[in-house]
């Protein structure tokens, strides 16, 4: 008879689930920042109305974060009354947003390890 060695099966490379997910929040948060400051150079520099229609959807993204956490409000508030300057609001919308991402970067790197674990120790 002539058997063929079974195939030796290779436990797989462990896969850096948060090293690509924070290499993707990275990319994701640096590619938004520098969009935002293209758009915002290109409207204060020439002011065509698609800049200023794109800066204001930009907008709303961090603008959402912040109401979903009550920060929006006091933040117009302290705008209005000349405490923060638009700077300082701007860099309070690229926080907002950078922090977003890598909090769902981290939910996704952590939900692709538990199935990889969970995958591992099924099988």
């Amino acid at each position: 008879m002539n058997e063929s060695p079974s195939p030796v099966v290779r436990e797989s490379a462990p896969i850096p689930v948060f090293r690509i997910s924070f290499a993707n929040a990275t990319l994701l948060s640096a590619g938004y920042l520098v969009v935002g400051a293209i758009v915002e150079l290109v409207r204060r520099t020439w002011n065509p109305r698609w800049a200023e229609q794109l800066s204001w959807s930009m907008e709303a993204f961090p603008a959402g974060i912040l109401r979903t956490f009550g920060a929006l409000d006091p933040l117009r508030e302290a705008y209005a009354a000349g405490t923060l300057h638009e700077t300082h609001v701007r860099l309070i919308y690229a926080g907002a947003v950078v922090l977003t991402v890598y909090g769902i970067g981290l939910l996704v790197g952590a939900s692709m390890w538990l199935m990889v674990r969970s995958r591992r120790s099924a099988g």
